[in-house]
């Protein structure tokens, strides 16, 4: 069997995407600081029922430049006793606002110079979506910790007790990013006690550039998978081979599988006796 490898395979390190402490962690805070932001907001966007309505005129815009992206935020003049005061909108858009609409204001009466903007349904409705998100956040993540952590200690189960199969990579699937890394999920085909041949789908991966790049179609890359007895749909393609799967590895491999295959008994003919 001629073998022949990608030299880029030497430096890859593959391995499964789990959802440890540090993400669990970041989510958290995220989920935390975007809770308390849109709770902040909306109290901010609440006025005094003793406050006095009237209206205003949109005079300028205030801006602000984010990811590439401008908020623009409208500014309302009014007046109050031949006095003109401005007040800026608690909410912005993308869009820049039409100078001379009309909005409402409502302000202090004991101190006209405090006031604020009078925001709409659908303004009011997008500041309830930051604390919607953030309590999201705070839910879904450990959610994803408690799975990462039982998925873990399902592998662990299935490579003491499971059924193992020697299979072979027969494919490799993009499926998407994860945290700036290109994530995939890599098909072992194996044959099954009753002699079927099945494709068993790994949970998903990052680092296998250098394993993409191997002729694994024309040059077979075993990989085990771990089956558990009752229950054919709970298994577990193992990857802990793969970081050692340089090209000598994956030669050793290989010899393994064909030095277990049976051997065919050459047939010798028999040896004629000359005639007496």
């Amino acid at each position: 069997m001629n073998i022949n490898f990608n030299s880029n395979m030497t430096n890859f390190k593959v391995k499964r995407q789990k959802f440890g402490v540090f993400p669990l962690i970041f989510l958290l805070l995220f989920g935390a600081v975007f809770a308390g932001a849109g709770i902040f907001a909306i109290k901010g966007s609440k006025i005094d029922p003793n406050w006095t309505r009237i209206s205003g005129q949109v005079v300028d815009s205030s801006s602000r430049i984010s990811d590439g992206s401008t908020t623009y935020t409208p500014v309302v003049q009014y007046s109050v006793n031949g006095q003109t005061y401005k007040v800026t909108s608690s909410t912005g858009s993308s869009f820049y606002p039409n100078i001379g609409d009309t909005r409402e204001i409502a302000y202090n009466p004991s101190r006209p110079d405090q006031a604020k903007v009078v925001e709409g349904a659908g303004s009011k409705a997008f500041l309830w979506l930051f604390p919607a998100i953030g309590f999201g956040v705070l839910v879904l993540a450990p959610i994803l910790f408690v799975r990462s952590l039982h998925r873990s200690n399902k592998i662990n189960n299935l490579m003491q007790t499971g059924q193992k199969l020697q299979g072979i990579l027969v494919e490799i699937q993009s499926t998407g990013s994860s945290d700036n890394n290109n994530t995939y999920k890599i098909v072992v085909s194996a044959t099954d006690n009753s002699g079927s041949v099945q494709n068993y789908v790994s949970d998903q991966l990052s680092g296998i550039g250098g394993l993409a790049m191997a002729d694994f179609r024309n040059n077979p890359i075993p990989i085990d998978v771990y089956i558990d007895p009752t229950n054919s749909q709970n298994y577990y393609v193992d990857i802990s081979d793969v970081p050692n799967l340089t090209p000598e590895r994956i030669g050793e491999l290989i010899k393994s599988v064909v030095n277990k295959q049976p051997q065919v008994p050459e047939i010798i003919p028999p040896i004629s006796k000359p005639p007496a």
